[in-house]
């Protein structure tokens, strides 16, 4: 899996603020164009990994930014080891 070349792809474009600006605007364009992004920059990883990564990121700090949120607007798979059982909920 590609999680970690699109965490250091992460750590690219926090370093390098004209990539950071161009990552931007691929975000708003939509996943395909930040997973090319990344592939012209050396970064290997698909539109579903970075879905994920979103997602998580997501869970961990409570929020997305409008661009992010865009991007998983569509939903997205969870494996069940990454699920926690919803309070009161017959789920999980």
């Amino acid at each position: 899996m590609s999680i970690e070349a699109l965490e250091q792809f992460y750590d690219r474009i926090r370093s390098d603020s004209a990539l950071e600006s161009e990552a931007g605007a691929a975000l708003g364009e939509g996943a395909a164009a930040v997973v090319a992004l990344g592939a012209r920059e050396g970064f290997d990883f698909s539109e579903d990994e970075l879905t994920i990564a979103l997602a998580q990121h997501a869970m961990a700090s409570g929020e997305l930014s409008d661009a992010d949120l865009d991007l998983v607007a569509g939903g997205v798979i969870v494996p069940s080891r990454m699920k926690e059982p919803v309070k009161g909920s017959r789920i999980g």
